[in-house]
Parts: structure tokens; sequence; C-alpha cells
């Protein structure tokens, strides 16, 4: 809920947790945090100061713990400097890379009356613009004639940013893994989408670049295809790499030209330079990679022998979805059809885990729903996801929150049945799942459960939760042998 609401925001997360499991639960969240980029606290009970390092009840030593996850951690043993504690930890989780600070609560220490007062907030420095490197990079992509431009989460809140940038300098712009909302998905410059599985076909177009720009991502592997476009360490075409932490740029990519600064700052300071086109090429690799894009997302219809292909779902939920909907995805192959076929349209907000941990998707539905009252909450989870943490659907029962909950329930952990048929066809192991009747689950939580075992039956059912004022679930029985959107059990098994 933290790491979600940090993503709607663009302020630091909140959570507070126990000591020794709390802390240990919520490391799932620390660790999606880093991975995502998303500024967050997290404050963590201890063992009384003349317990600490005894082994006391529950003691986790948590510079050691979080050391590797967090940015910062720090355990407070004189309370008079809490006020400077937390405005520097505010600081440093919002200082690029943004990422998550742990702040250590010593029981004892909770009990210390002292009089002190909050200090303001510290200021966040965030390196400035360099116009030359700017009038570069304008040049360079003049020069270019089938340029890419790649963005990732430190764009997000600029979509008219980067809609000036793509009409008016002519280039196709490419969201990074589980951002896919960055970028009007309808609009004509969208170039397709850079997560995990993608067809190659796509990778080897993208891969026909003849300039990379890297805008407000740090270009990791599963946003890279494995650290083929661009190449690491050695990019076959240039890379312009723009991020506000210099650590970034040239860490795993040799950069052509790096700039430090926000995303923010680069597109207004490009704005005011003067664009210029090569005489031919642009226009139709643009077209070329927004056809390809546009021939992904199509999709037609595909009974499965076993169940519901979940494209049914997706094509049914882009009808009756709302246009600045916020859609919760949890981690799962089932979030495959939402990737490939789903169009974000400019208003859409997508809350997703770069961590690729499964768990976020309700949770992040709650927070969601807590934060933006005004806008239509869905969330899309796997069935094996929603057993991890969909008991906080009580919480969106409990606040009256009106999530919709669209779970896949094809009987599988479908990401590692896909790797185990893909290396090692037909050996299955412990991915098999024995599940609950969720429809029946949610209704004991008082919340709407709706089971649809045919594709015929979906429009109704999602029509019927979208207008229910509360929490809704809808459990649909969906194919294990269309295990994801881009092949079949029977596919990898016979290649």
């Amino acid at each position: 809920m933290a790491v979600a609401d940090a993503k709607l925001t663009g302020e630091p997360g909140i959570a507070f947790v126990s000591r020794g499991p709390g802390a240990t639960n919520a490391s799932i969240a620390v660790h999606t945090a880093e991975q995502d980029a998303a500024p967050m606290i997290l404050f963590i009970g201890q063992v009384s100061r003349d317990d600490l390092g005894r082994g006391a009840f529950q003691e986790v030593d948590y510079e050691t713990t979080f050391e590797d996850m967090a940015k910062w951690v720090h355990t407070i043993v004189d309370p008079e400097t809490l006020p400077e504690v937390i405005a520097a930890a505010v600081r440093i989780a919002k200082t690029p890379t943004q990422g998550p600070v742990v702040i250590v609560l010593p029981e004892d220490m909770l009990d210390d009356e002292v009089d002190v007062q909050a200090e303001p907030p510290q200021a966040v420095i965030v390196p400035a613009v360099v116009d030359a490197d700017v009038a570069k990079t304008a040049d360079m992509i003049a020069a270019a004639e089938r340029p890419l431009v790649i963005v990732g989460g430190e764009t997000a809140g600029l979509k008219s940013g980067l809609i000036q940038m793509a009409e008016t300098w002519n280039l196709p712009i490419v969201p990074s893994f589980k951002r896919q909302d960055l970028f009007p998905n309808e609009h004509a410059n969208f170039g397709g989408y850079l997560g995990y599985n993608i067809p190659r076909p796509q990778v080897e177009i993208m891969s026909e670049a003849d300039l990379i720009i890297a805008l407000g991502t740090r270009l990791g592997d599963a946003t890279t295809q494995g650290y083929v476009l661009p190449t690491a360490p050695e990019p076959s075409q240039p890379l312009i790499h723009i991020y506000p932490d210099p650590y970034v740029p040239g860490k795993v990519f040799e950069t052509a030209l790096g700039l430090v600064c926000g995303s923010e700052d680069f597109l207004e300071s490009l704005a005011t330079c003067t664009p210029a086109f090569p005489a031919s090429g642009r226009q139709e690799w643009i077209e070329r990679l927004n056809g390809h894009a546009r021939s992904l997302s199509d999709w037609g219809a595909k009974k499965a022998p076993d169940g519901i292909d979940f494209g049914f779902v997706i094509a049914e939920l882009q009808k009756q979805i709302s246009g600045d909907a916020i859609i919760a995805t949890d981690a799962g192959n089932f979030s495959s059809w939402l990737h490939r076929h789903f169009q974000f349209g400019e208003k859409h907000t997508l809350l997703g885990a770069v961590a690729g941990a499964m768990g976020m998707g309700v949770p992040a539905a709650v927070a969601a729903a807590f934060r933006c009252p005004e806008r239509q909450v869905v969330t899309l989870v796997g069935d094996g996801g929603f057993m991890m943490t969909g008991n906080e659907l009580a919480t969106a029962v409990q606040y009256e929150l009106p999530i919709k909950i669209l779970l896949s329930d094809n009987g599988a952990f479908g990401t590692i049945r896909t790797h185990q048929e893909k290396h090692f066809p037909g050996r299955i192991s412990a991915t098999a799942l024995t599940n609950p009747d969720f429809a029946m689950m949610a209704n004991a939580y008082g919340a709407l459960g709706i089971d649809v075992s045919d594709s015929d039956q979906i429009g109704p059912a999602l029509s019927q939760a979208l207008e229910h004022h509360g929490p809704a679930l809808i459990n649909f029985h969906s194919s294990l042998e269309h295990i994801s959107a881009y092949t079949t059990i029977a596919g990898l098994r016979n290649k």
C-alpha cells in the first residue's frame, strides 16, 4: 500500500510495522520500492535500547538486514533527534534515485518525553539541466533516421511533455517495464512496450534503431530484454541516457551522452530548441513501430479447452472501464494479456511492481481507492497472488472502498509453470494449486463475489461488478492451457 501510494503521489509512502516478523514481512515492500525507485519510509519497532545486541525476543539487526535494499537505515537512540532524522528521511527517500528509508524505533525510546518541534522539509537537490547537452541531444535527434525513446518511471506525470516531445520532434515513445501508462497507447507515436516475453519480432524491429534515448529509466534487464536493447556494455547504437542520479548513466551501458538532470527539466529545455528532421525515413520508421505495436494489441477470440482465455476479460474491460481508471496489476502470466491488449489512454494510471513480487495487486488497489476516491479502481490478480495478500479485501470492506478485483483462477503458479514447460516439458513441480471458492470467499468477507466460467458471462459480470457500490470480486475460471498472451502449454512443449 505504501509503495502504491508513493507511485500515485510522488511523495514517500509511509508504513509502520512491528519488529521481527513485521519487519521481515515488510521487506518485500522495501525491495519493491528500491526496484521501482519509489520513495518510501518504513518505521520499525525494536527491542529496548538496553537489550540491543542480546538476541532479545524478535530482535533483528536492521542495518544488516536492509543495507542492500534501503537508501538509509537509522536507529533512533535519542528521541531529541526525531525531527531532524525524519526530515532527513523524507529528503533521502525523494533524492534521486528515489527509494526506501528505514527508521528503527526502540520501544523504550518511544516512552521518553521530549520537547522538540518538527523541522521544516529539507530541500531535495536535483542536478540542473545543462543546455549545451540538450542542444547536443537535439542535434543527434535531428541526425537520426530511426531514433527510439524509452521512457521510465521518472517521467510519471509528464504525459503532456512527452506528447509534445513526440509530436514536435517526430519521435516514437516506448514505455519501460510496468510503465505502459506513461504515454497514450492510441497515439500515432506510440512505439510499443518493453516488458517480459514480448515477441522477438518486436525486439528485432526496435533493435534497428540508430539512436536510443533513455529518459527517466535505469534500463533494467526486463526493459532491455536481458541487456540487448541496448546491448551492454557497448550499445550497438549511440545511447543518450537522461537520469537525475549521476550514478546511473554509464553504470551498465556506455553512453554517447549522459545528462544528469530531471526528466521534466530536460523536456522543458528541449522544447526551447528548434526541431529539425532528416529528409527521409523517420516517418516510415515510426509507422513501422506503431503498426507492429497495434498488430500485437489486436486480439481475436480464442476458445480454450479448459477455461476462459483471459484475453476475453481484457477485451471486455477495455469496453467498460472509465477513461481515468487506476489499474493495479499483480505479478503473473495473467498480466501479459493486459500489457499486450489493453490500450492505456491519456488519463489511465497503471500500478505495477517492477520488482515482480506477487501480492501487490489487492493492497495497491486499496491504497488507490483511499488516495483517489473519485476514480474507478480495478485490480487484476492471479490465484497465487490473491492467496498471498488477497485478505486485504477485508480492509476494502471495512472502509467501504469500491475496488473491483478481476481474478484469474487457472489453478497454477502460471509464470513458474511456463518456465517448467519451456525448459523441462511435462515435468511439473510445486506449481499446481488447490484453490478455494474465491467468489464465496469474497461474499464471506462482505464483498460481492461473482463466479464466471464461460466467456459469454464476462460482459454482464463485469458490468455488475463495476456498477456495485462496494468492493467486488469476479473469479474467472481461466485456461491453464492458454498460459499467457503469447503462448500455450502445447506450444511450449513442442518447441
